[in-house]
């Protein structure tokens, strides 16, 4: 009964002396088959930033978001701009159909115009079709380096998923170094040269 007893107390240290000694090489086996590119990219896809996290890169999350966000901030600039001058472009076009003729002109004027901003009264259509159309194109290329900039983030994870064991440590090395070796001589008749060189060593 004893025996079972100090092997039962013996078996869980016996095993975690085994994983503490050789726990680089288990873990990497480990994560070698659970560590999926595939999964890093699908997360990556379902939710920004989500791949980055499954591969452990804690550090580009601000990147991610910080990179989201000031697409957004831009498109919701430029598109509130763009209604800005598209409303106004469309009053003014409004007022340039009435027929000045009309014994209600004036009227129609007046009731078109006070929806337009003051500032914008006295600027011209074809201005105001200038901006209206400059801050759609900036509004649509953000909406475009929005979606590239998504599609790079789901490349990085799973290209970094790829990566996720390689091999980094200290046991991976190339070291390039200078090499000068004598050669001495015993007798009068061997001559004494030197040999310079670069030698380099790859430990892995």
């Amino acid at each position: 009964m004893k025996s079972y007893a100090a092997v039962a107390l013996l078996a869980p240290a016996t095993f975690l002396s085994q994983v503490a000694c050789g726990q680089n090489v288990r873990a990497a086996d480990s994560v070698v088959v659970a560590h999926s590119p595939s999964r890093a990219a699908l997360y990556s896809t379902l939710l920004p930033g989500l791949g980055q996290a499954y591969n452990r890169s804690y550090w580009k999350l601000p990147l991610v978001y910080g990179g989201f966000a000031a697409f957004g901030y831009f498109i919701q600039s430029n598109n509130f701009r763009y209604n800005l001058y598209r409303d106004a472009y469309t009053i003014k076009y409004s007022v340039a159909q009435l027929k000045t003729d009309d014994p209600e002109y004036e009227n129609k004027k007046a009731a078109l115009e006070q929806n337009l901003y003051s500032m914008f009264l006295n600027v011209p259509m074809d201005r105001l079709q200038y901006y209206k159309n400059s801050y759609r194109r900036d509004r649509d290329f953000f909406i475009i380096m929005t979606i590239l900039f998504y599609g790079i983030t789901i490349i990085d994870a799973t290209v970094d998923a790829h990566l996720f064991t390689y091999d980094v440590s200290n046991d991976l090395s190339f070291k390039l170094q200078p090499y000068a070796e004598g050669c001495y001589a015993f007798t009068p008749s061997t001559r004494s040269n030197p040999h310079v060189g670069l030698n380099f060593s790859i430990t892995f």
